[in-house]
């Protein structure tokens, strides 16, 4: 589900956002991608292996796989329609997976925001990808977290995001001046210690240019999804300086 929003510079930009929608079960790709990642999403809920195990087994199948000849039919059929492309898609109560290609138009830009109870890989499959990516270090109040840096870069074609609870759950994407198709697998529900508490439902947008501890951790501020739009739906990241402490 995807609507619009007027940005504080007067544009409107697309929000992309599922945030209440019903999603269909969809089984349209059955090839290996598929079928030996979902081996490892049952051994994972079947606790026979660790998240961070997870991650690397599909970090291998990935590397095994020629990812952009695989799915190149879907590729093109993205860049044509100028939409995602939902290949595998299953929601039970408690969990739900999602394999798809995320299309971002020239200047698309994904506020900064975090997730809850999410793991997810992202692979960049055409052109060029601008990414920011924090570890949640700490609460700090009620809307207030500390992050801790980890990807400041441009991504180009084969290069990755990966996320959990723990490890770089929050991050900041933009394509450059031209489209962008990336490969976004992610799982919901399979980690047994969550950052804040089970129940707490979907991604939170952040402000990551709120302040800077005197370590250099950032503190950001949590926004509602409109709150992130309008604040960062147009502005290209590389030219958002963040906040930095003060030497002496």
């Amino acid at each position: 589900m995807a609507g619009e929003i007027k940005t504080a510079s007067g544009k409107v930009v697309k929000m992309n956002t599922r945030a209440g929608a019903v999603l269909p079960d969809i089984d349209m790709y059955r090839d290996r991608l598929w079928t030996e990642a979902e081996k490892s999403i049952q051994a994972l809920g079947r606790r026979e292996i660790t998240p961070d195990d997870y991650i690397d087994r599909i970090r291998d199948l990935h590397k095994s796989i020629d990812l952009v000849a695989e799915l190149r039919p879907f590729i093109d059929k993205a860049l044509a329609e100028k939409t995602d492309q939902v290949l595998n898609q299953m929601t039970t109560p408690a969990k739900s997976w999602t394999m798809q290609l995320l299309y971002l138009e020239p200047h698309e830009v994904h506020p900064p925001h975090c997730h809850h109870n999410l793991i997810s890989t992202q692979v960049v499959l055409h052109g060029n990808v601008y990414a920011r990516e924090w570890d949640r270090v700490a609460r700090l109040g009620p809307d207030t977290l500390l992050l801790r840096t980890r990807t400041d870069r441009w991504f180009g074609i084969g290069d990755r995001f990966e996320t959990t609870e723990v490890s770089k759950n929050a991050h900041w994407f933009c394509a450059d001046d031209k489209p962008a198709v990336m490969l976004n697998f992610y799982i919901l529900g399979f980690q047994d210690w969550t950052f804040d508490p089970p129940g707490t439902r979907g991604r939170r947008m952040l402000d990551p240019t709120f302040g800077v501890q005197g370590d250099g951790m950032i503190v950001a501020k949590e926004l509602t999804l409109e709150e992130g739009y309008l604040r960062f739906g147009d502005l290209p990241i590389d030219k958002v300086p963040l906040p930095r402490r003060n030497v002496a």
